[in-house]
């Protein structure tokens, strides 16, 4: 075989060993690019983290919890009236989960004995 032949063989087969990494497959079974599956979305609890002192500062708004809306976890605002107006001041959704609203009063701590 010619020499610039087999140096070609052996520099394709290892830059496919060197890559193959980047590559990976979804639960679908599509390839895809690892960047794509690097950049996922943040976690429930990660989401409600970075917004809850937000919402908490929504007068009304008296609590953010994590619950299930439709078998699919979302984030709960616990309002202290049915307000219309409380209710447009809270979003529909926050980074892709969905958002529920629950009247639930005012919430207090019990004093500690």
């Amino acid at each position: 075989m010619d020499k610039k032949l087999i140096f070609a063989f052996f520099a394709i087969a290892l830059a496919s060993l060197l890559f193959l990494p980047l590559f990976t497959f979804n639960q679908d079974k599509q390839f895809l690019f690892l960047s794509s599956s690097l950049s996922t979305r943040p976690t429930i609890e990660q989401v409600k983290e970075q917004y809850e002192s937000d919402l908490l500062s929504i007068n009304g708004v008296v609590g953010v919890g994590i619950g299930k809306c439709e078998d699919k976890p979302c984030i709960k605002v616990y309002l202290e009236n049915e307000s219309p107006n409380l209710k447009k001041q809270i979003p529909k959704q926050l980074d892709g989960f969905k958002v529920d609203t629950q009247v639930t009063g005012a919430i207090q701590a019990l004093p500690q004995q």
